[in-house]
């Protein structure tokens, strides 16, 4: 009998310092679940020999939101409005992610993973956006509740992601103040907000690495699309197996 895809979730840190608590937000989990994986909470570790047994034990990568990372890591110096940053975080996600894109395995990211993606092959992200672009902005972190999708977005026609939003528009959440800058070169970027945000990326080479700036976690169960996104992430996992 096969088996359901292992889909590897690396877990947060509370922000004690030092940390004392590895936290998850149960929705990643349950939106895994919900589109046919197995989800499994990756604590977060610095050894690289640990880190890289751990890659390889799953089919795929979900690299959730949270926490802003060190602007060092794309060549930039700290903004005045950058947020709370998490080296061990970091580190982790660096190295797991590096080596998922050796192994040519899939990668989901989400809000920070989409950013993190981005920097790490070599774009670069507006490290807050109200103060970088201007006031010509649409609001991106929303007053409403998690699940309530607050503005529009526009899928391009030929990309992965139409196959999921079949009607090149969307109406998605939004709770972040840094996005996507210089697109890395080996990135398309195919969903926009209206004011001209990159809102979704996929990776133009062979293996299937998507990111999206909101958050489908707190969507799918309202949106069948939100769940069919997961779904396409946990479909391209199981070819791993």
């Amino acid at each position: 009998m096969n088996q359901k895809p292992l889909i590897g979730i690396p877990s947060t840190q509370d922000k004690n310092e030092p940390p004392k608590y590895l936290r998850m937000n149960k929705q990643y989990v349950r939106a895994v679940s919900a589109a046919g994986g197995n989800p499994i909470i990756l604590p977060c570790l610095q050894d690289s020999e640990q880190i890289r047994e751990m890659a390889e034990l799953v089919d795929g990568l979900l690299l959730s939101g949270g926490a802003d990372f060190d602007p060092l890591l794309f060549g930039e110096e700290p903004h005045p409005q950058l947020g709370r940053i998490d080296p061990e975080r970091d580190f982790y996600e660096k190295q797991i992610t590096e080596f998922f894109l050796a192994t040519g395995k899939p990668i989901f990211g989400i809000c920070r993973g989409l950013q993190l993606l981005n920097s790490l092959l070599g774009g670069n992200i507006y490290q807050d956006i109200t103060a970088v672009c201007g006031g010509d902005l649409l609001k991106h972190k929303q007053d409403a509740p998690l699940w309530y999708p607050t503005h529009s977005v526009r899928v391009e026609k030929n990309s992965k992601l139409i196959n999921v939003f079949k009607e090149g528009t969307a109406r998605v959440n939004s709770f972040h103040h840094q996005a996507i800058d210089e697109l890395a070169s080996d990135f398309r970027a195919t969903i926009f907000s209206p004011d001209g945000l990159i809102e979704a990326i996929e990776y133009e080479k062979e293996t299937f690495i998507v990111g999206v700036q909101w958050h489908p976690e707190h969507l799918w169960e309202r949106d069948t699309q939100q769940l069919d996104l997961f779904k396409l992430f946990v479909q391209e996992a199981g070819k791993i197996n």
